[in-house]
C-alpha cells in the first residue's frame, strides 16, 4: 500500500511596507519564495540586516542560514520561527529554482 507524501506547507506573506504599493498576500512554499515575496532584494537585505550576496546564498542554500538569521527573517515576515524552519527544511529536501531578482531587461543608465 502506497503512502502519499504530505503536501508542502503553504503560507501567505505580506510584502514589506512601501508607500506607493498596496500590500497583497503572496503564497510561499519555500524559504526562497518567502524572501522573494517580501520585496526587492535590496529592501529585504537591508531590513533583514544581511548583505545582498548573503541573501542570495540563503535563497539558494537555506541550510547555510544561521539560527539568528532565521529568527530575524521570521520577525521581518511576521511569522513564527517553526514556520520559517519548515519552509527552509522543505526547500532543502525539494530544491527550487530561485526566483530572479527582477523580470525583464536591466535598466540602461
Amino acid at each position: 500500500m502506497k503512502t502519499s507524501k504530505p503536501a508542502p506547507l503553504t503560507i501567505q506573506v505580506l510584502p514589506l511596507e512601501r508607500e506607493q504599493l498596496p500590500k497583497v498576500p503572496v503564497a510561499c512554499r519555500s524559504l526562497a519564495e518567502l524572501i522573494h515575496s517580501l520585496g526587492t532584494r535590496k529592501e529585504v537585505s537591508e531590513a533583514w540586516k544581511v548583505v545582498p550576496r548573503t541573501l542570495a546564498l540563503r535563497m539558494q542554500k537555506p541550510e547555510t542560514a544561521t539560527l539568528e538569521e532565521l529568527q530575524r527573517l521570521a520577525e521581518l515576515a511576521k511569522l513564527d520561527l517553526p514556520t520559517v524552519f519548515e519552509l527552509a527544511y522543505y526547500q532543502m529536501r525539494h530544491p527550487v529554482v530561485v526566483p530572479t531578482p527582477r523580470l525583464g531587461r536591466p535598466k540602461q543608465h
